[in-house]
C-alpha cells in the first residue's frame, strides 16, 4: 500500500483547502481577567447547524472521501488530535490527497467542494465539532473513492 506523510496544520500549507481556525494571531477581546473573546473567526450566512461527532480510532487508512458544493465545513478538535484526509475540488485523484495533523483546540475550514475524508483520533476517542450550512449531510453531500487505500504515516 502507499503512504503518504500527515503534514502540520499551518496557515500556509492549508490555504488551498480553506483556513485553519485558531486563536493564535488573532487579537482578543473580552475580559482578560475571566475570558479572551475570539469574534467571528468564520461566518456563515445560512442557517447553521452544530454536529457533534465521536471519532473513534480506527486503521489510519484513506479510500473513501465526501464533498458538499454550497457550504464551508468547519470541523473543530475538541478533545484530542484528529488527522483529516483532503484532496481539492474537481476530480478526485490518489496523486492529490494530502492528510492534516490537527491538534485539539484547532479547527478547520474547509471550502465548499473540498474532498474530505472521515477523520482519524489519534490515540484515543475524539469528541469533534462539524458545523456547517443546515441539513447539509442530507442534501449537499457527494462521495467519491481513490482507486486504492491510501496509508498515513506520521
Amino acid at each position: 500500500m502507499k503512504t503518504i506523510k500527515v503534514k502540520k496544520l499551518t496557515k500556509e500549507a492549508f490555504a488551498p483547502y480553506g483556513e485553519v481556525l485558531t486563536i493564535e494571531g488573532r487579537e482578543a477581546g473580552g475580559n482578560p481577567a475571566s475570558h479572551l473573546w475570539y469574534p467571528q473567526v468564520v461566518v456563515i450566512d445560512n442557517p447553521t447547524s452544530i454536529n457533534l461527532m465521536k471519532v473513534i480510532p480506527h486503521e489510519f487508512v484513506l479510500k473513501d472521501f465526501e464533498a458538499h458544493d454550497h457550504t464551508t465545513e468547519n470541523l473543530l478538535a475538541m478533545d484530542g488530535d484528529l488527522i483529516v484526509g483532503m484532496a481539492p475540488a474537481g476530480d478526485l485523484k490518489a496523486e492529490n490527497v494530502e492528510a492534516f495533523y490537527i491538534p485539539a483546540g484547532f479547527g478547520i475550514s474547509l471550502k465548499p467542494s473540498v474532498w474530505h475524508a472521515v477523520p482519524f483520533a489519534v490515540g484515543k476517542e475524539v469528541m469533534s465539532a462539524c458545523i456547517f450550512k443546515n441539513n447539509t449531510s442530507h442534501d449537499d453531500i457527494y462521495f467519491a473513492s481513490i482507486p486504492e487505500e491510501l496509508g498515513l504515516t506520521m
